[in-house]
C-alpha cells in the first residue's frame, strides 16, 4: 500500500495522531486507561503509546491531501478559499471536510451539497484551499 493511513482524535483534550484502534472488549493488557475501548496508537522514540480517545466525535481520518500550505487535511477540518475569478473576486468560501458515500468531500452548508475533495486538488495532491481550523475547536468558523 502506498498511501498514508493516519487518524487524529482528542485524547484528554490533546490532539493525538496515529493509528486508530477499537477493542470490542476492554483491553486486558496494561494500558493507560482500560476503561476505554478506542485509542490512538503512536510510535514515539520511547515506544508505542495507547492514548484513550475521550471525545469519540473527534475521530477523523487523513484524506491523503494537503492544503495549499502543505498542511495535512483531515476529516472534520474547515477549509477556506478566496475567489480569484472575475465573477467571485475576493469572495470567501468555507467548507467542512466530510466522508460521504465512499469519498472525502467538502460540504457546503448554504447549499447542502457535497463536492469531491479531489476535484479541488492539483496533481501534486495539494488543494487550492487552506485549513483554517476544525469543527471541534473552531465550530464558529463554519456557522
Amino acid at each position: 500500500m502506498n498511501r498514508e493511513i493516519l487518524f487524529r482524535a482528542k485524547c484528554s483534550g490533546v490532539w493525538r495522531y496515529g493509528s486508530y484502534v477499537h477493542f470490542d472488549k476492554k483491553p486486558t493488557h496494561n494500558c493507560y486507561n482500560c476503561n476505554y475501548k478506542d485509542f490512538i496508537v503512536t510510535n514515539e522514540e520511547d515506544g508505542e503509546h495507547y492514548y484513550p480517545i475521550t471525545d469519540l466525535s473527534s475521530i477523523g481520518q487523513y484524506t491523503g491531501f494537503k492544503d495549499k500550505n502543505g498542511r495535512k487535511i483531515f476529516e472534520g477540518d474547515i477549509l477556506e478559499y478566496i475567489g480569484k475569478r472575475k465573477d467571485n473576486m475576493n469572495k470567501v468560501y468555507r467548507r467542512k471536510v466530510v466522508f460521504h458515500e465512499g469519498m472525502f468531500a467538502l460540504l457546503s452548508k448554504e447549499l447542502q451539497a457535497y463536492s469531491v475533495l479531489k476535484h479541488h486538488c492539483m496533481e501534486d495532491g495539494r488543494s487550492a484551499w487552506r485549513v483554517i481550523g476544525n469543527i471541534h475547536d473552531n465550530p464558529e468558523l463554519i456557522e
